[in-house]
């Protein structure tokens, strides 16, 4: 029995028959070293041959070996994307980035959602080991440091990305969170407010120390004792947000303006704001954190840091192609792109109720960028 017949008749038992390189050469009359080189392309095979070789494999519905081709070049042509939670609209964006460089460059991207959970970022980078991509992009949780020390002592390009990792000498790639702490922080302080509170991320994570570290010299510069109570942890999920904005609004003397250093924690604040009554920004003023398309329409247009996420994981996979490239001999590069305040109308001085009133009465929002 022939292949096309062994195919025919296992497809209808609704058996798999795998079709290798042997199998096409055989069929064609050839040797398996002329079957490579037809399907290559390779000029050394007369056109007919090739032309014969290309029919049988089309027949036989062949399909090379990534796993095969890999083992002879090394390169699999696949990178892994670690991102911490895929629900957050700004990894998404930062995938798209990652996805569309790889794509022009001829690379295929594996993601992988970790959840903010150590465990499974150390297992998911032990599968990309296994899986054997040629390089790997990391958001980090912090917590899988032995993991990412094996990735780098077995050669295989890392780059972190939005988050760094001490200890850890590779490429990183990040938005500035100090100064996207600072410039929030700043903002409010020079209209007035001092009852300035900050719901930021953990600071076992870079992101959520460098924001919470920007207020504070915020605070510092401009001869404001920080308070502890109005500095609250939240883990970047929006229920952190809204619950400890709620527990926020319950502090007497009463805070005038919230700082969220994220999106989603920004989402639960304005949920625990509407459920509480509190208008903005004639009770209070607030300023979020990451530019989302949705921030125009809330009532009113929220004021907020917006990061360069698409450049940020289009700079990663740069950083991760030059890395493939290089083969190990490259100096780590720190890239650090800059975030800006983007002003719209739910920030005033501290009860300005005329002022939320009369913003709330314009129809188109104000949106200007303040940069350092």
């Amino acid at each position: 029995m022939d292949v096309g017949a062994r195919i025919e008749t296992f497809q209808l038992s609704g058996l798999l028959v795998v079709v290798t390189i042997k199998d096409v050469a055989r069929e064609a009359g050839v040797s398996i070293g002329t079957a490579s080189h037809a399907l290559r392309g390779s000029p050394s095979v007369r056109e007919e041959t090739r032309r014969r070789v290309l029919a049988v494999a089309k027949r036989l519905r062949y399909q090379p070996s990534a796993l095969a081709r890999g083992l002879v070049t090394r390169r699999t042509h696949t990178v892994g994307l670690l991102i911490s939670d895929i629900a957050n609209p700004f990894f998404i964006r930062a995938v798209r980035a990652v996805e569309d460089v790889a794509q022009e460059n001829g690379y295929n991207v594996i993601l992988c959602n970790t959840d903010e959970d150590p465990t499974k970022e150390t297992q998911y980078l032990q599968v990309l080991m296994e899986k054997r991509v040629d390089g790997i992009i990391l958001a980090t949780t912090a917590g899988s440091l032995q993991a990412v020390r094996d990735v780098r002592w077995r050669r295989i390009p890392l780059v972190l990305f939005d988050r760094e990792l001490p200890g850890v000498a590779t490429d990183t790639v990040k938005v500035d969170g100090v100064l996207g702490g600072r410039l929030a922080t700043e903002h409010l302080l020079g209209l007035g407010h001092r009852r300035i509170a900050i719901i930021h991320g953990p600071v076992v994570r870079s992101t959520g120390a460098e924001r919470r570290q920007g207020y504070l010299l915020a605070l510092r510069a401009a001869g404001v004792r920080p308070d502890p109570a109005l500095i609250r942890e939240g883990n970047f999920k929006q229920d952190s947000g809204r619950e400890l904005t709620r527990r926020l609004l319950d502090l007497s003397p009463r805070i005038t303006a919230l700082f969220c250093t994220n999106n989603l924690m920004t989402v639960g604040a304005l949920q625990a704001l509407g459920e509480g009554g509190v208008r903005i920004p004639s009770d209070l003023s607030l300023v979020g954190y990451d530019d989302m398309e949705w921030w125009t329409l809330t009532h009113p247009p929220l004021t907020t840091v917006g990061q360069p996420v698409y450049d940020l994981g289009r700079e990663a996979m740069r950083l991760l192609l030059a890395q493939i490239g290089a083969d190990g001999r490259r100096r780590p590069q720190r890239v650090v792109l800059k975030p800006e305040l983007i002003l719209r109308e739910s920030c005033g001085p501290p009860g300005d109720t005329r002022a939320g009133v009369l913003r709330r009465r314009t129809g188109s929002p104000r949106r200007e960028r303040v940069t350092p």
